[in-house]
């Protein structure tokens, strides 16, 4: 047995890490608004310390939060190791805005926050505490690059910390010791014995597919499709919109919420998902926000690309896999309702041919769903697929969560920009609400915010066209 410890990095994992350049980043931004409750001091403000040992104690939960990375010699392939240097004052970063704090520059802070690259030389995280907001308010900012999140990881810092117990007692932290790491030769030598065994492990995993042969054929398929349709996007690229261009270095955020209830509403009202309620909304604001910008929105398809999770079948409900629909939303429809029902028909289609999760775009909606998913979905939109902007839908809890008593109010999610993809929309739902965060480029979109208020309004017309319908489908009964 080696006496050391170091964990590969995927492939696409590491590609994370390659695609990063000073215009386009590789990490997901969470930001968390909280009432203060037991956290508040007396003469204002809220406890950092408590909020550091708060943090300190659930560490050893996310041990991914402890690694940095390390390169394997000549092969230059990167791998975690525990950090022997670890501190975690470094990673908490304690701020305040001016007050008082209204959402806007809480926006404009975030944007500030999160173009800021993640150094490379200590854990890919940061954590930043942002109090004066309105009624004494404060916000934790969580950065997660992409490449810490995968399938294997375990927990992430989100989860550790927050709980559905307000009065949760504040745990002994664990004392972190941190695992030898490996030297140079040792990284190489593994690295050779790994590249004779890589033949045997794809013949192994063959083997495994053939004596599954019902997995084995829907692997087949689904890779085959994919494929199909990656050729047909590539054939057919999207029309270009005014925020599909060179991204440049500089970020802007746009916050707003909605009632839950009334995405459910709708989506039972016309036989859908609250996600096809999303996409609706997404569709009419984009159509109206091209109007303001004198771009005809006749003839055109929005290519959307949003995350779903996977069917996992016989397996458990944690091995689904997250990947990627591409979905042409009719922007050139006049009508709300009829725009849904064909969304609601081509997610139906796609939903009955890869055998995703009916009604839930990444997860279950009774476990935190934080930042892993958030990272997740926005890894399973890092493909190739040519695609006008990304759409995540992210389901939460429906009850409160806390952090050391302090009750968690809102939760807005950025995922990070591709190139030429000069906007990125988020949505997270949580305790009744649907909290929308939209990423976009200053260049591209310097009107972000009329965009955001253009999605708001559509929502608002689909909830509205659906409650005048159901209040006149009786009077037709009536008198039929």
């Amino acid at each position: 047995m080696p006496s050391y410890s170091y964990e590969r990095l995927s492939p696409e994992s590491a590609s994370f890490l390659e695609r990063e350049t000073p215009r386009i980043h590789g990490h997901a931004t969470s930001v968390l608004v909280f009432d203060p409750g037991p956290l508040a001091k007396p003469e204002g403000g809220v406890d950092y310390l408590a909020i550091r040992d708060a943090i300190e104690a659930r560490l050893h939960q996310a041990p991914r939060f402890r690694q940095k990375l390390a390169w394997i010699p000549f092969e230059n392939h990167p791998v975690w190791v525990d950090d022997r240097d670890f501190r975690l004052n470094y990673h908490l970063r304690h701020s305040s805005l001016p007050r008082p704090g209204s959402l806007e520059q809480l926006e404009n802070t975030v944007a500030r926050i999160k173009v800021q690259p993640l150094n490379r030389s200590r854990p890919l995280w940061e954590c930043w505490i942002l109090e004066g907001l309105h009624d004494g308010r404060f916000a934790l900012l969580l950065k997660t690059h992409l490449s810490m999140i995968d399938d294997a990881a375990g927990s992430d810092l989100l989860q550790a910390i927050l709980s559905p117990n307000a009065d949760e007692p504040l745990p002994e932290p664990v004392p972190f010791v941190p695992r030898p790491r490996p030297s140079a030769r040792e990284l190489v030598m593994d690295e050779i014995i790994q590249q004779v065994r890589l033949p045997r492990q794809a013949l192994d995993r063959v083997l495994h597919l053939v004596s599954d042969f019902d997995r084995f054929l829907y692997e087949v398929r689904t890779g085959t499709r994919s494929l199909a349709a990656l050729l047909g996007y590539s054939l057919r690229p999207p029309v270009e919109t005014p925020f599909n261009g060179r991204v440049g270095p500089h970020r802007q955020s746009a916050f707003f919420d909605t009632p839950l209830e009334d995405a459910r509403a709708v989506a039972t009202a016309l036989d859908g998902t609250v996600h096809d309620v999303i996409l609706a909304a997404v569709a009419d604001g984009v159509r109206t926000f091209l109007g303001s910008r004198l771009v005809s929105p006749a003839a055109l398809d929005l290519r959307v690309a949003t995350p779903v999770s996977l069917d996992p079948g016989d397996r458990a409900p944690e091995q689904s896999t997250v990947t990627e629909w591409v979905v042409d939303l009719p922007v050139w429809e006049n009508n709300p309702r009829t725009r849904f029902e064909m969304i609601r028909d081509r997610t139906r289609a796609l939903r009955e041919t890869d055998g995703a999760l009916p009604a839930r775009a990444i997860a279950d909606e009774k476990t935190w769903l934080s930042a892993r998913t958030l990272c997740l979905g926005a890894r399973a939109l890092a493909s190739h697929t040519p695609v006008n902007l990304a759409v995540t839908n992210v389901p939460g809890p429906q009850g409160p969560l806390y952090f050391q008593g302090a009750r968690l109010l809102e939760t807005y999610g950025t995922i990070p920009l591709r190139d030429y993809h000069g906007l990125g929309i988020s949505v997270m739902s949580y305790h009744g609400r649907l909290f929308w965060g939209l990423n976009g480029d200053v260049d591209l979109l310097p009107d972000l915010h009329h965009l955001a208020r253009c999605v708001q309004d559509a929502f608002a017309e689909l909830r509205d066209s659906t409650t005048r319908l159901a209040s006149v489908t009786p009077l037709f009964e009536a008198t039929s």
